[in-house]
């Protein structure tokens, strides 16, 4: 169940968040296969769907590590495809 919500707040804190329907199976995978550790380390403390998160991760795109970046720009650039 974590993982799940860990999920929905990584979508969440993503700069596009505009179709998340939309976005394809692999970014979306990508994401939670990369960016559970870093949102347990950075940004646990902030419920799912909220701006806390998405700032948070904002705040701590230094730290994140680099797969999870990379997960991100790419969510990101299927969200402004989509």
């Amino acid at each position: 169940m974590l993982v799940r919500v860990s999920f929905a707040l990584l979508a969440t804190a993503t700069a596009a968040l505009a179709a998340p329907a939309a976005t394809p199976a692999p970014d979306r995978e990508a994401l939670r296969q990369y960016c559970t550790g870093d949102y347990l380390s950075y940004c646990s403390d902030y419920a799912a769907d909220t701006p806390e998160v998405k700032a948070c991760f904002k705040q701590n795109k230094a730290k994140l590590s680099p797969d999870c970046r990379a997960a991100i720009a790419s969510y990101t650039k299927a969200q402004k495809r989509g």
